[in-house]
């Protein structure tokens, strides 16, 4: 079937990927939240070249075939690829990190907060890292725990996690938790011999990937340990009325500084808080950084 006359071509977003999902998820969030906006969008995911291969591409002519549009990229094994591309399709190229390389080289960066930067026209700040995350239509009464585990942001403490989440199953709700992949296997065990009605104990590694996707815009409500900041913002953005347990963080962590921000905010509470008799509460207004990054991109006149 012929393109009819006058109908404009879809247009093409590349993805550059690392092969590291929490950098492609980022990626794939401010994609999701253009094609939101713009619903002919198509995306495509580029691997990112080794470094012999990005000096090759360097030296060919412009230009590849077929268009990309705009390019996206988080990680910083992404950045050498991100430039040679950008050259080869002329088209804007978007890093969504504070980069390695500098700032200049890319059209636009889009910085979570606590990575210390300042908005500037090629550089916009967003309150945590992006991600794909949507509130649902349909939310249950249940709720989400989600467990980290050591990292250099917070003291660890099995234990503290156990009493907290211990705390949390009071019989207001019914409780699914999952650790992560940084989670030792000692507290796993510990969560699951715990003994409490209505909490669920899952081993992260046997769940689907979409599993998180699909869980937290239906959940009521989602702890999550401080450490997993990235878990912190999806919780948010999926809409969730969200807590956060306690535990000691490390001095000047930039990640703490974060999640202390948002509790200054009130788009979250402390477990301390919760002891108090408080509990966390939905967003009054949405947290929705990706869709909101995305405006401005078309604002922009890239697409």
């Amino acid at each position: 079937m012929g393109t009819v006359a006058g109908a404009q071509a879809p247009q093409t977003i590349g993805i550059l990927s690392d092969g590291k999902p929490g950098h492609l998820n980022q990626s794939l969030g401010l994609a999701d939240a253009l094609q939101r906006l713009r619903p002919n969008l198509r995306v495509q995911e580029i691997p990112a070249m080794p470094r012999s291969q990005v000096f090759v591409e360097f030296l060919r002519p412009k230009k590849r075939e077929p268009d990309v549009d705009l390019l996206i990229a988080a990680g910083h094994a992404t950045h050498l690829s991100l430039l040679a591309l950008r050259r080869a399709y002329s088209c804007p190229a978007i890093v969504l990190m504070r980069p390695s390389l500098p700032g200049a080289f890319f059209d636009l960066r889009i910085e979570p907060r606590h990575d210390g930067g300042r908005e500037a026209p090629r550089c916009w700040i967003s309150e945590g890292p992006l991600n794909r995350m949507h509130p649902s239509g349909i939310r249950t009464e249940s709720g989400l725990i989600l467990v980290g585990g050591p990292s250099p942001h917070y003291s660890w403490d099995d234990a503290a996690v156990v009493q907290q989440v211990k705390a949390l199953c009071d019989g207001r709700r019914q409780w699914q938790l999952s650790g992560s992949r940084r989670t030792p296997t000692s507290l796993m065990t510990a969560l699951s011999n715990l003994d409490v009605s209505g909490l669920t104990v899952h081993d992260s590694s046997s769940l689907p990937s979409t599993w998180l996707a699909n869980e937290l815009p239906k959940a009521k409500e989602c702890w999550v340990s401080p450490d997993s900041a990235s878990m912190v913002y999806e919780a948010l953005t999926a809409g969730c009325a969200v807590g956060v347990l306690d535990l000691p963080a490390v001095d000047g962590s930039r990640v703490a500084r974060s999640i202390d921000g948002l509790l200054e905010q009130q788009r979250l509470i402390s477990f301390e808080a919760f002891t108090e008799g408080a509990l966390p509460t939905t967003p009054v207004e949405p947290f929705a950084e990706a869709d909101r990054c995305a405006r401005r991109i078309l604002e922009q006149g890239w697409l």
